[in-house]
């Protein structure tokens, strides 16, 4: 397995995750199923710090503390800097909004709770302004116990701890399975943004992060690259779809594609897959991708008050995000990032989110 760095069309994962989110964004909502973006932010963040607290046990042990430093400096710059100014944004013009209604959302944006209470079935007053953080939510929930259990079992048998993933693989594509496929309601937020649930492309991701490092199946994953073309495809169907009422069954054909995709950006970077997500503009996106994901919710409220659902304000409502997210990707999330790691100890590892992360 290689690390973000040397791998190029990593970056560009990240920007077709982005792209399929900002479609059901957008203020036409040219995407119904943009949810699957997120599935594919998941199984890229699962591959990829997988990898690398992997690379970490193979030449010693998991630094935990160091790890969630290098989680926190690439996480809170950007988020703070949005979540101050949509507080600001609350403040001044929602007075229908107490200062606790503000507040609330942001410090469970902050401590990565939105979704525990969406789950649970209190969704703040804030609405938008807020609920979108419950990805990061279920993402940090999920690396909140991850390191441990590598540090417990990856350590000790390589094989018999992707046994175990496998098993817990399977664990959450039958609960998928099963409120996807066995339950006649309209919204279930259980399947939206339930920590299980959704835990499924992770798994996913963190599994084939095994393989690749390991040299396992490596037979069975070059048959499967040369799919990749037709996974990215397919993906992009799967979000023009109205499945709305479905969505566990969304994150099971969302991370089988993405799989098959990152199989073939890894292991055949030279494919026309390989060059279409390491070309200029998908790396760009994809560098950009969380600024992106924070900056765009507060842009789209905007625009639609403004411009309402239109083809213009799909126009300005891109050329605003695009300006924030550039803003705070230069001046507060690079910077912040690289200052924080270095305190942190860390040598210029990397690490993925959804964004997310």
């Amino acid at each position: 397995m290689h690390d973000n760095g040397k791998w190029p069309a990593l970056d560009g994962v990240r920007g077709v995750a982005i792209l399929l989110v900002l479609g059901q964004h957008a203020p036409t909502r040219p995407f119904i199923n943009g949810f699957v973006g997120v599935t594919v932010f998941f199984c890229l963040s699962g591959y990829l710090i997988t990898g690398l607290l992997v690379r970490e046990l193979q030449t010693g042990t998991i630094d935990v503390r160091s790890f969630y430093r290098r989680r926190a400096a690439r996480l809170y710059p950007a988020l703070v800097a949005v979540a101050a100014v949509t507080i600001v944004v609350l403040l001044v013009g929602r007075h229908d909004l107490s200062v606790g209604q503000v507040l609330a959302p942001a410090g469970a944006a902050a401590t990565y709770t939105t979704s525990l209470f969406d789950w649970a079935g209190h969704p703040f007053a804030t609405q938008d302004y807020f609920n979108y953080t419950w990805t990061l939510s279920v993402e940090e929930q999920f690396y909140l116990l991850w390191p441990f259990a590598l540090l417990w079992g990856y350590r000790r048998s390589p094989r018999l701890f992707a046994a175990l993933t496998v098993s817990l693989i399977g664990i959450t594509l039958a609960i998928d399975l099963v409120l996807g496929l066995g339950q006649q309601i309209l919204f279930d937020q259980h399947e939206y943004v339930g920590t299980d649930t959704n835990a499924l492309p992770i798994l996913v991701g963190s599994l084939l992060a095994m393989v690749v490092q390991n040299g396992w199946l490596s037979g069975a994953v070059g048959r499967v690259a040369p799919f990749a073309m037709l996974a990215l495809a397919l993906l992009l169907g799967l979000a023009y779809r109205n499945d709305t009422y479905h969505t566990s069954l969304v994150i099971v054909a969302g991370t089988v594609l993405t799989l098959v995709m990152l199989t073939g950006a890894v292991t055949q970077p030279g494919s026309a897959v390989g060059s279409l997500l390491a070309s200029g503009p998908m790396r760009w996106l994809g560098e950009r991708s969380y600024s992106i994901y924070l900056w765009n919710v507060l842009a789209r409220i905007a625009i639609l008050n403004l411009f309402g659902h239109s083809v213009l304000g799909d126009v300005v409502w891109v050329a605003v995000f695009v300006a924030l997210a550039e803003a705070s990707f230069r001046f507060v999330e690079r910077p912040l990032r690289v200052r924080l790691a270095q305190r942190s100890g860390a040598r210029g590892q990397a690490t993925c989110v959804v964004s997310p992360r």
